[in-house]
């Protein structure tokens, strides 16, 4: 199987700028990253595998921070950003050159640290169900009048719409 080499050229860290009808990236860093996958195929580089080497060239952690990928399509006028979501937009971007082959640098903003929050208590719904009534009021016919609305028939499923005779 013939493997070659895929290289891709990324500016860390800026944001899109917009100048009359063009956009334009204003880097944070004045340097200029690369990445290189040896693949047998182009769709073998996926949206979280193109994170995850990004990441690793940058020495950060892929779960405390968000990063959103972007570039300006050489072949697009008036000059536009465009992100990368999923694995076709990568497959996009890795096929989009101009006429002399090349392609678009790889924008990647550092959006934001993702706080990690430890949850060290969870509050109980014991007696309680979803439509905010407690079941020990349920049972004893305790608050009919106040919860009118919220109530369900026996068996109702509260997502799904049933119908009921008018008289």
């Amino acid at each position: 199987m013939c493997h070659f080499s895929t290289n891709i050229h990324f500016d860390y860290d800026g944001h899109y700028s917009k100048a009359e009808d063009d956009y334009e990236w204003i880097p944070t860093d004045a340097r200029l990253y690369a990445i290189s996958f040896k693949t047998s195929t182009l769709e073998e580089i996926t949206y979280s595998l193109l994170k995850e080497r990004i990441c690793r060239k940058m020495g950060i952690d892929p779960l405390t921070k968000m990063l959103n990928l972007g570039y300006i399509p050489l072949v697009v006028e008036p000059k536009r950003q465009s992100y990368i979501l999923d694995d076709e937009d990568v497959f996009v971007y890795l096929t989009s050159m101009d006429r002399d082959q090349r392609r678009s640098i790889l924008h990647v903003e550092d959006i934001q640290e993702l706080q990690i929050v430890q949850i060290t208590e969870q509050l109980s719904r014991v007696g309680e169900s979803s439509c905010s009534r407690n079941y020990s009021e349920c049972e004893s016919g305790y608050g009919e009048e106040e919860n009118v609305g919220t109530s369900l028939e026996h068996d109702q499923h509260p997502h799904k719409k049933h119908k009921r005779s008018r008289l």
